[in-house]
This record gives C-alpha cells, structure tokens and sequence, in this order.
C-alpha cells in the first residue's frame, strides 16, 4: 500500500519510530543526570561520614560505621580552627567582590553594548582578553602591586584582586545579553528625555536580570572558594579566608583528620544551602539567558 491510498486513521511509516526516539530521550537525559549527581554527591557524603569517626577510624577502617559516632568533631572543629572568622572573612569578601563586579562590569557592559564608538570592538576585546589569562601567570607581579599599595594582608586586595579578575567574564556575559535588547525601547527612552544613566538604570538593567543573577552567583561561589590568591596575598590569621584558615588543621608532621574533614563539611554548607534557596530562580536565568543570548 502506497503513502497515497493508506488509509486516513492509519499511522504513518516512521512516526512510531520517532516517537520512540522522543519517549527515550528524556530517559537517557535523566540517566545522564543521575549519573552526574552522584559523582558529585557520593564523595561529599562519604566526606560527612568519615568526619564522624575518629582518627583511627578514618585511616584504618574507613568503610566501616562510626562507632561511636563523634558528634563532638564539629565541635572541637569550630572552635580549635577559628572557622567563625575565617567565614565572617569569607562571606565580606565573596558579597563585596560581587557587588563591585555587578556594577563596574554592567556599565562597561552598557556602554559597549548599546553606543557605537570608534574603539568600540578593540574596547571588547580588551575585556574579554582578560579571560586567556591565568591568575597564575601575573601572581609575582600582583603580589609586587598589592606589597606597594599598602594592603597585603588586607581584606580590600582580595576584594581588588577578585574583582579585577572577574570582570572580563561577566563584560562577556552581560554584553552578548544586552545586545540582544531591542534598540527601539533605548530610543524610546531617549524621546522621553532619558539620559544614558536613566536608560542604564530604568530600562537595561530591569531586563538583563537574569544575566546579572547568573554572574552574581557564579563569582560569589568563585571567590568563596578561592585558594590560591588567599594563600599568596594572606598571611595574617586574623584576615585569612575559610579555603586557607581550614589548613591549620594540616600540620608539618601530622593532620588532625576527623578535624579537617569537620570543618570542610561545616565551610561547604553555606553554599550548598545558598544554592538550594536560588536553585530555580537560577535555573530560570540560566534558561532565560540562553534564549536571549
């Protein structure tokens, strides 16, 4: 029977097999999400259950239950590692970095998205090279300018150093999503007798939210888990961040295990459950940013 005399009601040739690729699909995505999920869930667990167990029984039966179960390393934790200043430390740095990169990055981001300039492009470009190059590349010559400034051992050059650092990522982001605005509404702005500042504020930022939430929490997360530049830039305790100030634990000649495993539990929490609270607000950006971009 031809594709011209198959009857009305009868199925088409193919179209349960394309049905088939379809119900299949959604299995095979959540497969390769589960999978996902627990490499990354499995040793974080496995890190929570050797850090209720002693010394002992973390190198000499790693797999075997906490007997008891030492409850107390938090504790001991907490207090012998001075994890509360080594957050408080974290958490200003992490929320001001952010902020300076939330508001020097969306100006730039306006100004190249939405004027035509000779240098316009070159000004881009310029930004977004800051991408190809690695932090540790120019570490002896930050050190070098953070020493004549006056702020090593400070919270404000990690602040700067971060900051600095992070602006050509989001400039890359915030540029292709505010380029995607259509002009019409800026020239509309501009009939009303808005200035550029107005626009910036009234018109572009309302509608790159999105953006703006997907670069605020992937530096917060980067800057909270930075080690190397707090290692290079910090040697006071007093101003030493969480990725650092956990090693206190770590001696020349012996690591006091079920402490370090403790605070590295207790460190990673604030961020595991600051995600869970932004998780589908943050899906949304990301789904909403890459239909615009």
């Amino acid at each position: 029977m031809t594709a011209i005399d198959q009857p009305a009601g009868a199925p088409r040739r193919g179209a349960g097999r394309r049905r088939g690729r379809a119900g299949a699909a959604p299995v095979v995505g959540h497969t390769v999400l589960a999978i996902a999920s627990a490499v990354v869930l499995v040793p974080l667990l496995f890190v929570v259950y050797l850090s209720l167990k002693d010394v002992a029984g973390i190198l000499g039966t790693p797999l075997s239950p906490p007997h008891p179960v030492h409850w107390g390393n938090y504790g001991q934790s907490w207090s012998e590692g001075d994890l509360g200043r080594f957050l408080l430390n974290t958490l200003v740095v992490a929320v001001v970095t952010v902020a300076v990169i939330l508001l020097v990055s969306s100006l730039a981001a306006f100004v190249i998205a939405r004027y035509r300039f000779r240098g316009n492009q070159l000004l881009y470009l310029f930004f977004v090279s800051g991408l190809a190059l690695p932090i540790q590349i120019i570490a002896l010559p930050v050190f070098i300018l953070i020493e004549n400034l006056g702020l090593l051992n400070t919270l404000p050059a990690l602040i700067l150093v971060f900051a600095s650092g992070g602006i050509s990522y989001s400039v890359f982001i915030l540029v292709n999503y505010m380029r995607s605005i259509p002009f019409e509404l800026q020239e509309a702005a501009v009939m009303d007798g808005a200035g550029p500042l107005r626009i910036y504020w009234h018109v572009v930022l309302p509608l790159v939210r999105p953006a703006l939430g997907i670069v605020a929490v992937f530096q917060f997360l980067t800057a909270w888990k930075e080690f190397f530049l707090p290692l290079l830039l910090i040697q006071d305790p007093q101003n030493m961040t969480v990725a650092v100030g956990i090693l206190s634990f770590v001696g020349e000649h012996t690591t006091q295990w079920q402490l370090l495993l403790a605070g590295l539990v207790m460190v990673s929490l604030p961020t595991i459950i600051g995600f869970l609270l932004v998780a589908r607000q943050f899906r949304r950006n990301l789904i909403s940013g890459g239909i615009k971009m």
